[in-house]
């Protein structure tokens, strides 16, 4: 796709190289959870008047979240609060690829549904193990399967095999999906912006 100016991405499109990773985010602590609150969504120079404000937004945030974390009223209910910061974050580095690869916005509206499918099959969510609302990938459910059952003593070779035949198709399935959302990606690119795609992990 034709590339376009980033008036809007002061940083020369930084942030979507520099968002945090899958890894750091799921083991971030609660004090480094907050501060993924204090980045800027985008990377378009403000104003004096706005990056106040801005600051003054993000600080009401992270009181606000701060708040809601000390009156959780279960481990279930503060895990719930993780996964929405986990949440947050990556729909934060799924937009600053508008920036990296300089999208207007009809461009990214076209774009957006494919990278971000393509994201979530490169970086999927975590696997929730309790509650019932149980989110995450296939594959990450049926890891934590095999996991559980490899963690039970006395668990029959009959029943590892199961699990571990169940999680090889997955990951196979997953592999044929991620290879099927990267053409589909690859087919609007330009070189460049498949270079930058590639940088990032999101294009092989």
């Amino acid at each position: 796709m034709e590339r376009r100016d980033r008036s809007e991405c002061g940083d020369g499109g930084t942030t979507g190289r520099t968002a945090i990773s899958r890894r750091a985010a799921l083991g971030a602590s609660g004090l480094a959870v907050l501060s993924l609150l204090a980045r800027p969504s985008s990377g378009r120079e403000e104003s004096p008047e706005e990056h106040d404000a801005a600051i003054k937004a993000r600080l009401e945030q992270r009181k606000a979240f701060g708040e809601r974390m000390r009156n959780a009223g279960s481990a279930e209910e503060r895990a719930r609060m993780m996964a929405e910061i986990r949440e947050m974050d990556r729909q934060r580095a799924v937009e600053a690829f508008k920036c990296t690869l300089k999208l207007s916005d009809q461009e990214w509206s076209v774009l957006k549904p494919r990278i971000e499918t393509v994201y979530n099959l490169v970086h999927p969510p975590l696997a929730m193990r309790d509650g019932a609302d149980r989110k995450g990938s296939e594959l990450e459910h049926k890891r934590a399967e095999l996991r559980e059952v490899l963690d039970r003593s006395g668990t029959e070779a009959n029943e590892i095999k199961s699990k571990l035949t169940a999680l090889r198709m997955a990951r196979d399935k997953a592999d044929q999906e991620l290879a099927k959302a990267r053409k589909d990606l690859r087919q609007l690119m330009t070189l460049r912006q498949e270079a930058e795609l590639v940088l990032s992990g999101l294009l092989d």
